[in-house]
C-alpha cells in the first residue's frame, strides 16, 4: 500500500475539501475506541427495559476522520437516523468528538432489534448512508451485544469501491486510503455537501 502522505499529495481538489482536518494518529483512535466503549457501558448501565443504545460514527478511512465537510455529513447522517426512530423517544445522549471523529450516542425507548430496523434503512437509502455507521446495542443483564445487519435480514456491508464484502476488502487492505478517500468524496459531492 503507498504511503499514506504520498497519496494525500495526491487527492483531486474535490477529496482534499472533504480531508483536510486534523491527522488521527494511531494512539488518538485507540484512545477514541476506549472512551467509546466506557461510555457505551456507562449508557448502557442506566437503560430502562426495553432501551437500546444507537451509536453514530463515521465509517471514515485514513488519518484524516473530521473536517467542516465531515461535519455536515454527520449532522445530516445523525439528522436522518433521528427521523428515521419515528417518534421513539430518546432519553438521553451524547456527543463527542475530536480528532478522531464526530460521534453520538442515544439512549432510544426501542428493543435492539427494531432499533437497528429502523436505523438501516439509513444505510441502505440515504445516498450518504454507506459513510455512517450506526450501530446499536443492548444488553442482557451484565453482557453488552451488538445487533448485526444479518439479524434483521440485511446482507452484510457492501465496499464502496468494489461492492464485495467491506470487512473482508477492510482486511486484506484490497484498496487504498487515496482510492477510499475519493470514493468517499465523490459520495460527498453527489449529495452537494462539498
Amino acid at each position: 500500500m503507498a504511503d499514506t502522505a504520498n497519496d494525500e499529495s495526491k487527492l483531486s481538489e474535490r477529496a482534499a475539501r472533504v480531508f483536510c482536518g486534523p491527522v488521527a494518529e494511531l494512539p488518538d483512535m485507540l484512545d477514541a475506541r476506549e472512551r467509546r466503549a466506557a461510555m457505551q457501558r456507562e449508557l448502557l448501565g442506566r437503560a430502562h427495559e426495553g432501551e437500546s443504545l444507537l451509536s453514530i460514527t463515521l465509517s471514515i478511512p485514513g488519518p484524516h476522520k473530521t473536517s467542516e465537510v465531515l461535519e455536515r455529513v454527520f449532522d445530516e447522517l445523525s439528522s436522518q437516523a433521528v427521523s428515521a426512530l419515528d417518534g421513539a423517544a430518546v432519553r438521553e445522549q451524547t456527543r463527542a468528538g475530536g480528532v478522531s471523529g464526530p460521534e453520538l450516542m442515544m439512549l432510544v425507548e426501542l428493543e435492539p432489534r427494531e432499533l437497528k430496523r429502523r436505523v438501516a434503512v439509513v444505510e441502505e437509502t440515504h445516498l450518504l448512508g454507506r459513510l455512517a455507521d450506526l450501530d446499536v446495542l443492548g444488553r442482557t443483564g451484565d453482557t453488552l451485544f451488538s445487533v448485526q445487519r444479518t439479524e434483521i435480514g440485511l446482507p452484510p456491508r457492501r465496499c464502496l469501491i468494489c461492492d464485495g464484502e467491506a470487512k473482508a476488502c477492510a482486511r486484506s487492505r484490497a484498496h487504498t486510503v487515496h482510492d477510499m478517500q475519493e470514493k468517499i468524496a465523490e459520495i460527498i459531492s453527489q449529495g452537494g455537501y462539498i
